[in-house]
């Protein structure tokens, strides 16, 4: 047992004071990010409290009259050394195989973590024992150090330099459907074709999965518009359901989980659903497609270009011709007794996409036959909200005249048993582990177009913009049919 009769010198309580300062500063913002992480799961958000409280519990360690034993102190500087090692892997070799940008908030938690351990350290070794330190020296010290770490922690909580809380998300909904691991702030490009559920906003978190903080207001007004404005118990509901939802699509058809032990398949199933969960409205900003943007949806409302009367009016013609299908399909029993299949879940601004495989192999784009129709939910009972072109080529094909048609693809899906059960941003170690594989299925490049105009429906976005504001969490019936 370690005995100390008189107080350290006042060298070495300036390293006890280093290593206090330092553990407060850290377990203030695991405290502060950790009801994010809880979103994710309950073990994400404890692993954040119980960083905060064991910090906590080090700084009142340091402080104490007489010195800390030594293997306390070095038990501190470990336990610091190893919450940081836990921040590195995620910013190099990634968690779940993605790799995290550094933001502020986790920069600053890392500093203090090192900070604290190579105090701890110093102080055991004895490094300032025989460094001649006024008392007044020693006590401005711990004033300042306390004054600047606290002023660094309050930064760190602010919009501009933390990464902010505010995504544009009124009513409450962003308390709701928030949680860590990259949810889904910055989402103005894009979709997610797999997760299919109410997903929102994320601050972003020291060592966690962060988002693009710098949300601009279109980024605001899309996740708005995509929320619907429901309230907190409504978001968590349809979150709940879409989550069954997918559960069950990777139960019933992953060869894979169904040869596993029962507990094992479901731990996978949970890991991976939490991940889509998280990322829903944010995986797809043109992910790479070797190296290079795969193209994917066009951001914002849809920027119109004047057609000259003779396209206007083919045009108008083709839209005409189109328009004959929506009459033959409202719900999604129609779609299934005509030939088509659901290939995704319900997702906000996209609805669930059902897929005739005979249109689409021709590789020709016909506005009459339109290969894929857009419902409002996952059940027979839900309504055509849209429909969408999927042609086949190298290139995208003319589709309607005058170009003003927006097309994109998607080259990594994760597919399991012909079901999108996830975007092209989802890490193809996660999409092995349910027994899912990546790619579009195809062999060669499905060039996508949504286009708007079923009764009720209309976006005001654009006819052909790529997602619709008309499709969110308000209208689906997701947790309601």
């Amino acid at each position: 047992m370690e005995t100390v009769s008189s107080p350290p010198p006042a060298g070495t309580r300036a390293l006890h004071t280093t290593v206090a300062v330092a553990c407060a500063g850290a377990a203030a913002l695991h405290f502060a990010y950790a009801p994010g992480h809880f979103g994710v799961n309950t073990g994400h958000g404890l692993f954040f409290v119980a960083v905060a409280w064991v910090q906590v519990a080090i700084a009142v360690l340091a402080v104490r009259a007489r010195p800390a034993p030594r293997t306390a102190l070095l038990g501190a500087a470990a336990f610091n050394l190893g919450v940081a090692a836990v921040w590195l892997v995620s910013r190099t070799a990634g968690i779940s195989g993605e790799v995290e940008p550094v933001r502020f908030p986790d920069g600053l938690a890392v500093a203090l973590e090192l900070t604290a351990a190579v105090a701890a350290v110093a102080a055991v070794a004895g490094w300032l024992a025989n460094v001649r330190l006024r008392e007044a020296s020693a006590g401005a010290w711990a004033g300042a150090s306390a004054v600047a770490v606290a002023a660094l922690v309050t930064a760190s909580l602010a919009p501009s330099t933390g990464g902010g809380h505010d995504h544009g998300n009124d009513g409450g909904t962003e308390a709701a459907a928030a949680h860590a691991h990259g949810d889904a702030a910055g989402a103005a490009k894009g979709h997610t074709t797999g997760g299919g559920g109410a997903a929102a906003a994320e601050p972003a978190g020291a060592h966690g999965h962060t988002t693009d903080t710098s949300a601009s207001a279109w980024e605001k007004e899309r996740l708005k518009a995509l929320m619907g404005g429901l309230s907190v118990e409504e978001v968590t509901a349809q979150r709940e359901a879409s989550r069954a939802f997918v559960e069950q699509q990777l139960r019933t058809r992953s060869s894979v989980l169904r040869a596993l032990p029962a507990d094992e398949a479901e731990a996978r199933i949970k890991t991976y659903v939490d991940w889509q969960l998280a990322h829903a409205l944010q995986a797809e900003h043109g992910d790479d497609k070797d190296g290079k943007s795969s193209g994917n949806h066009t951001d914002g409302p849809q920027e119109w270009k004047p057609l000259a009367p003779a396209v206007n009016a083919e045009l108008q013609r083709q839209l005409k011709a189109a328009g004959t299908v929506i009459p033959k399909f409202p719900t999604a029993a129609e779609a299934m007794a005509g030939g088509y299949m659901q290939v995704t879940p319900w997702v906000p601004g996209i609805g669930a996409h059902y897929l005739n495989v005979g249109l689409t192999v021709d590789g020709r784009f016909d506005p009459t036959r339109p290969e894929m129709l857009l419902y409002n939910g996952n059940s027979p009972s839900s309504e055509l909200v849209g429909v969408s072109y999927a042609v086949l080529g190298e290139s995208p094909p003319e589709g309607f005249a005058g170009g003003n048609d927006t097309w994109h693809d998607h080259p990594s899906l994760c597919i399991v048993g012909s079901m999108v059960v996830g975007s092209d941003a989802t890490p193809e170690a996660l999409c092995d582990s349910v027994g899912g594989k990546k790619g579009a299925g195809f062999g060669t490049t499905l060039w996508m177009s949504h286009l708007w105009q079923v009764p009720g429906w209309e976006s005001y976005w654009g006819l052909f913009s790529s997602e619709s504001p008309a499709i969110n969490l308000a209208t689906t019936d997701v947790g309601r049919s």
